[in-house]
């Protein structure tokens, strides 16, 4: 049986929705899409972030193993190669002034192995150049044992080029076609000692302008030779002079003496009064007091000129034997000391 509605029968109306349940309005849910992306957006952004210092932690490690790995080992290398191709050019140059030949000849023939030192110069300065640029921070331990290398390792090339550069002066202070010092060794060419010091004089002008040509060198041993090879040339001059002096005021005492025994010699013979004999023995006096003093300075004077000449030949020759040698080994010492510091530095960074 089917139940039929009543026409007459009103529907009961809906109840009206409470506030709370009242649909959000546009821009609350438009507000609410934008927060979610900005969400999204963020976490896209930490991540980019996040990968971004992962791979210039990965890349800064591989520059850090290739500085220790490649670019060390061709510094080492380099300066491996420096000293050898020093020694090649000073023997050939050596070789060719003993030909004998000008210094002008000289060089031209070893010319070859000056370009080849040079090119080892380049090379060592190159790669000092490219451990430096594997790392640019120069504040952390990494950046501070870059700066101590490469303060030794420039140290070293400058004293192995200007070893080089100023060789031919070093080697011709003591020729005739050089600067001529050893005019310096007057001996027997000289018949007095005034002469002797006019003759010295003259060797000491272009000698002494050598010296100072050579202390503008790049290498520390010739500059210390140079300064006290100036010291010693003035101090020759100086002595010379005093010698040369002491002789002529000694040939002036001889005559001064001979009148001296002249006039006490007529004061005897006639019967002088006791005050002028004691006058003449006070001028006596005098004057044996002033030889006594010029003897002195002669003797001191002549002694250090002697042992000034003695002493220049062992100079010259322990700029090579002595403060070349110990400053090449005090490079030797350093140098590896802070590559290895370098080394320990990267190994550190390795590991974080």
């Amino acid at each position: 049986m089917t139940i039929q509605p009543d026409p007459t029968q009103q529907p009961e109306p809906m109840p009206e929705p409470t506030p709370s349940q009242q649909p959000a309005p546009r821009k609350r849910r438009l507000a609410l899409i934008l927060i979610s992306c900005a969400v999204v957006l963020l976490i896209v952004a930490v991540g980019a972030v996040v990968a971004v210092t992962q791979f210039s932690a990965q890349q800064r490690k591989e520059n850090l193993q290739l500085l220790k790995d490649d670019n060390l080992t061709a510094l080492v290398d380099a300066r491996g190669k420096l000293q050898p191709a020093a020694n090649a050019y000073l023997a050939a140059y050596k070789k060719a002034r003993n030909a004998p030949a000008p210094q002008e000849e000289a060089e031209k023939n070893s010319a070859k192995e000056r370009d080849g030192f040079q090119q080892a110069a380049d090379a060592a300065r190159a790669a000092m150049a490219k451990v430096k640029s594997g790392h640019d921070s120069g504040e952390d331990g990494i950046g501070v044992a870059v700066g101590q290398l490469e303060e030794s390792y420039l140290g070293f090339i400058d004293h192995m080029e200007g070893l080089v550069e100023s060789y031919p002066q070093f080697e011709g202070l003591f020729r005739a076609d050089g600067a001529g010092c050893n005019g310096l060794f007057v001996g027997s060419k000289a018949a007095t000692l005034r002469e002797r010091q006019t003759l010295l004089g003259q060797a000491a002008a272009p000698c002494r302008e050598a010296a100072g040509q050579l202390k503008q060198s790049k290498n520390v041993a010739y500059v210390e030779f140079a300064r006290t090879f100036d010291n010693r040339v003035s101090q020759l001059e100086s002595n010379a002079e005093i010698t040369a002096k002491s002789e002529e005021n000694y040939n002036e005492f001889v005559k001064l003496k001979d009148q001296m025994v002249q006039k006490t010699d007529e004061a005897t013979a006639r019967n002088a009064s006791e005050e002028e004999l004691f006058k003449i023995a006070d001028e006596a006096k005098a004057l044996n007091a002033r030889i006594r003093t010029n003897r002195s300075e002669f003797d001191f004077a002549a002694k250090r000129y002697l042992s000034g000449v003695k002493d220049m030949p062992v100079l010259v020759e322990e700029v090579f034997t002595k403060k070349i040698a110990a400053e090449i080994k005090s490079y030797d010492s350093v140098i590896p000391l802070r590559v290895q510091i370098l080394k320990d530095a990267v190994d550190v960074e390795l590991v974080e």
